[in-house]
């Protein structure tokens, strides 16, 4: 866990020493495909970092629809400030395949920012990470068209976790077509249209559950323009 903890940027300035006092008070865990890390309303006594897999946090309505409010791979952090300020969680997270994860206690986390004053600047610099992320995210939601916005989701996710190859970017989406629509808050038919236009127009090749960017620069183009 010491390597994969380095590789993340809450701590990847941190010193040996705190990477290993952590590591010495943290658990691993296998979560299968469907399976919750934890609930909206129970208490956070954890945060995960990924090894291996995926993971989405949902936002839950009584209405039955989901909202996901972000997706997590090899080397992120889900639920930091959460423990911090010991309130329950605010949303659910859930395995979308087979995903091993770190678990460190909050008490662990408190204390070392405690015994590390610099753990805490590293989070504080995650947290406005994330504020500016849910602003653009919010704003795009509001005011950009679904092409704009799935390009954008598009381009991120896949220069995030996609596999640059010589034919482009390839994108394993760990999602159906459905979840896509929840991110980007569109229906299902909307992203199906918006999917085959940009497919039309060379920009992707699709299958499945698989996505090649063929152009990531006319990608980009589309949310910047």
């Amino acid at each position: 866990m010491q390597e994969l903890l380095k590789a993340t940027k809450l701590f990847s300035f941190s010193s040996d020493d705190l990477i290993k006092w952590i590591d010495e008070r943290s658990t691993w865990s296998d979560f299968k495909k469907g399976e919750y890390l934890f609930h909206e309303g129970e208490k956070a006594e954890k945060m995960y970092v990924i090894a291996s897999g995926r993971v989405k946090v949902v936002k839950e309505f009584a209405s039955g629809k989901n909202a996901i409010l972000g997706l997590f791979s090899r080397g992120s952090i889900v639920a930091e400030v959460t423990v911090i300020d010991r309130k329950p969680y605010p949303a659910s997270a859930v395995a979308m395949e087979d995903t091993h994860a770190g678990g460190i206690p909050a008490d662990v986390l408190r204390e070392a920012i405690g015994k590390f004053p610099e753990l805490s600047i590293r989070i504080i610099e995650g947290l406005g990470a994330k504020l500016r992320e849910l602003t653009t995210t919010m704003g795009s939601l509001s005011t950009q068209k679904v092409e704009k916005r799935l390009a954008r989701f598009l381009y991120k996710f896949g220069h995030e976790i996609g596999e640059k190859r010589s034919d482009g970017i390839h994108l394993a989406l760990p999602m159906t077509r459905r979840d896509l629509a929840e991110i980007i808050g569109t229906s299902f038919e909307v992203v199906e249209r918006a999917l085959k236009k940009m497919r039309e127009e060379g920009i992707l090749k699709i299958d499945a559950k698989n996505i090649l960017i063929c152009d990531s620069q006319r990608l980009k183009d589309l949310f910047h323009e």
